[in-house]
């Protein structure tokens, strides 16, 4: 059963208040019963269609499966760019899309249908991607520039628990996968900006139009923030799997995140990550997961 959303929003702003004011004193949380050593990967479930000539039903469902590949490709571009800055960049990432194989790192049926009637062949397909190579050729394309170490940081991360009913409104909380990369920014030396002080300077549809891909959004929160990079995103967690005869769930954190620059108006990097922590209180896996990632996300920026 979920908790109230009142009960869970008023635990998390206890915790992100004592969050909060560690991440000016501390350094690094424990992170033990964490899977977190997983390579990061981009997992999309994507369908494709084709119409099937002369009956012949296996060149259909080649077809199928390359415009599937196609489909999931843009879902992942879309993923890691934000949808503003897809469709911006749209002429640019066609020679991308028209080369999908070259990013898949393994792909699975999830279904199969042929219709001799319709003379169709349609396939869903899961399908995961190198990560790596996909920002390797959004440098190469000039979409992604250089990633530097940043001397300040400002970092907004929209984080979504499956064990809240009513999300809370984005500055009446502190993300714990926030927090945490903010203390590994502070432990490697960065300066950091807290979401507190420019609450007040940024209205919040401005850092959810950012958080969705909008460039100039984050470089205008970014020139009020007085900061280098500001790095924008999502935290999601799902369950995986059932409950154990232990009593344990698995809980997954899946963060994406995009970093801008301020002065040069451009995206310098963008990564999706996650991890994965068993326990027997759905809340405090959340707890834990999102911790992990946002630790595991903030070494990749540095």
């Amino acid at each position: 059963m979920k908790r109230t959303s009142n009960n869970i929003h008023d635990a998390r702003a206890r915790w992100g208040t004592l969050a909060a004011l560690a991440v000016v004193i501390a350094l690094i949380f424990p992170g033990n019963h964490a899977r977190a050593k997983a390579e990061p990967q981009l997992i999309f479930e994507a369908e494709g269609q084709s119409h099937v000539k002369n009956n012949n039903f296996m060149r259909g469902r080649a077809l199928a499966v390359d415009y599937a590949f196609k489909n999931a490709l843009e879902m992942a571009l879309k993923d890691i760019l934000g949808r503003s800055t897809f469709r911006s960049q749209r002429k640019t990432l066609k020679k991308m899309l028209r080369h999908p194989k070259k990013f898949i790192k393994q792909y699975r049926y999830l279904e199969m249908y042929d219709s001799p009637v319709e003379q169709l062949s349609r396939v869903k397909l899961e399908v995961v991607f190198f990560p790596e190579a996909i920002n390797r050729e959004l440098s190469t394309q000039g979409i992604l520039s250089s990633l530097v170490r940043p001397r300040t940081a400002l970092v907004l991360i929209l984080e979504k628990s499956l064990s809240v009913d009513a999300q809370p409104e984005f500055w009446e909380y502190v993300p714990i996968s926030e927090v945490a990369m903010l203390q590994k920014f502070l432990a490697a030396g960065v300066k950091v900006t807290p979401r507190e002080k420019i609450s007040e300077l940024v209205d919040e549809q401005v850092v959810l139009d950012a958080i969705q891909g909008d460039l100039d959004a984050a470089v205008d929160i970014g020139l009020k923030a007085r900061t280098d990079i500001v790095i924008v995103g999502t935290a999601v967690t799902t369950q995986v799997g059932n409950r154990t005869a232990e009593g344990l769930t698995t809980i997954q954190a899946n963060l994406t995140l995009r970093a801008v620059s301020t002065t040069q108006s451009t995206i310098i990097a963008a990564r999706s990550d996650f991890a994965s922590v068993n326990s027997q209180e759905e809340f405090k896996g959340e707890l834990q997961a999102f911790e992990v990632v946002g630790k595991k996300m903030a070494a990749f920026f540095l």
